[in-house]
Formats: structure tokens, C-alpha cells, sequence
């Protein structure tokens, strides 16, 4: 079943990540999905799952490392948001589709291929794979290089393609209680050239989420990101809000 994935397949990706396997079983263990190692087998009988799981601990010790030796005057919680910035789904599935990996997973026919590829999870997943196979078929040092080339070009050219968390929160809080989420400044510290905002965001009397960034704006995206999660998550703060819109 791996017979229809010969090395001519990866030629353009290899291209695309500026990176050649020596092992190409590593690259396609990192583009195979579980779904279609239940369907299929696979000839090294795994999926990307433990890839992934070491992919997600180099990220997030590289973004780390990134972050600390390029913003020496971030405090630890600025570079923990940032780093959450840099290695959320959304980013990790823009990497994913700039390099157009979501041809090249290896899905089960019970998925709906056509959009199966393109969910935004099963693009990170497969990306974080990716990084572990290039650590794994070279060295650790060679994932990072390549890894921190994506995180600079984000941090240059990622506002552009940020999502807008406030208009998604804002939409979300209307559609469900009728109410437009309020932004309140927390705090601003640090000198006049280099300063901290932090925001919290309110719907009626919930604190839905709260926000650090170098600017206003940031800091209000961020707060509205934080929100957007805790919605998410088993227990949402929204619960205490039925009677709002009364």
C-alpha cells in the first residue's frame, strides 16, 4: 500500500522544504495518518502518532530558545503567549500549507479526503511529524535550523495572516447571548519604547480572557484568543450567562 508512495512522490515536497531525506520511510511514516494504517497496514506498522509526539517537544523547545536568545527583554510570561502564538494549529497548518503537505498524507478512504487534508489539525499533526522525521534522518540541530527560518518569516509576515480573534469572539458572543464582548485595559508597564499591554475581555460581568502584547491591538487579540480557547474548553466560563440577554 506504501508502493503507490515511491521516492519520485516526494520530489517536489523535498523541494519545497529545502530539505532531502536520506530515509524516506521516516517522511512517509510523518505523512501517514492512523486512520489509514487501520485501513491499510503500513509496512513499518505505524502512523505519525510518535513522530508527532516528538515533533511537538522539539517545537516547543525551539520556539523557546528562539524566543529567548532573539526578545532578551520578554519576561516568561510574554514568551510563553508568544510561543503559543507561534506553535498554535493554526500557524503549524500555514507552514503545512505553504509547503502543500496536505497532498501527501496518507488518509484512510472512510475520511473525505478532500477536506479531511485540509483540516487545520490533521495539517499541524502531520507538520510536527515532518520536523521529527528531518531531526530523526539528520540531526537535531538541523531540524532547529530549519524549523527557526519558518518561526523568523512568521514573526515578519505572520500579522498578516493572524486570524482575527476578536471578530470570531465577537460573532460567537453575539450569535449565543446577544452581548458584544468589552475590552479593558489591565495595566501597561515598561519604558515609553518598549511596553507591555495587558488586556481582559468581558461579556456582561464575565471575565472571558485576558491578553499580553506589545500594543493595545495585540493585547485585545490575544485576550480574544484566550477566550476563544476557554470556550472550548469542558468548561467554559459562558455557563453563567443564560439569563444575559433577558
Amino acid at each position: 500500500h506504501s508502493s503507490n508512495f515511491n521516492i519520485m512522490d516526494y520530489t517536489k515536497l523535498q523541494t519545497a522544504l529545502g530539505y532531502r531525506f536520506n530515509n524516506l520511510e521516516l517522511l512517509t511514516t510523518a505523512l501517514t495518518h492512523r486512520s489509514y494504517v487501520h485501513e491499510n497496514g503500513h509496512p513499518l506498522g505505524q502512523s505519525n502518532e510518535r513522530l508527532e509526539f516528538l515533533g511537538d517537544a522539539l517545537l516547543n523547545f525551539i520556539a523557546g530558545a528562539f524566543l529567548y536568545h532573539t526578545y532578551p527583554n520578554l519576561g516568561e510570561g510574554q514568551l510563553t503567549m508568544t510561543r503559543s502564538a507561534l506553535v498554535q494549529t493554526h500557524t503549524l497548518a500555514l507552514f503545512a500549507r505553504r509547503f502543500g503537505l496536505g497532498r501527501y498524507i496518507q488518509i484512510s478512504k472512510g475520511e473525505d479526503r478532500a477536506k479531511a487534508r485540509e483540516r487545520d489539525n490533521l495539517l499541524a499533526d502531520a507538520f510536527e511529524a515532518v520536523l521529527a522525521a528531518i531531526a530523526l534522518d539528520s540531526s537535531w540541530e538541523t531540524a532547529r535550523d530549519w524549523m527557526v527560518r519558518l518561526l523568523a518569516t512568521e514573526m515578519v509576515e505572520g500579522s498578516a495572516e493572524r486570524p482575527d480573534h476578536k471578530s470570531d469572539l465577537q460573532r460567537r458572543i453575539q450569535g449565543a447571548i446577544n452581548i458584544t464582548p468589552l475590552y479593558r485595559e489591565v495595566s501597561v508597564t515598561g519604558p515609553d519604547h518598549d511596553r507591555t499591554w495587558t488586556m481582559q475581555v468581558w461579556a456582561g460581568e464575565i471575565l472571558l480572557g485576558m491578553g499580553v502584547g506589545r500594543s493595545k491591538p495585540s493585547a485585545s487579540q490575544e485576550a480574544a484568543r484566550a477566550a476563544l480557547i476557554a470556550l472550548d474548553s469542558p468548561d467554559p466560563p459562558l455557563v453563567a450567562l443564560p439569563e444575559a440577554n433577558k
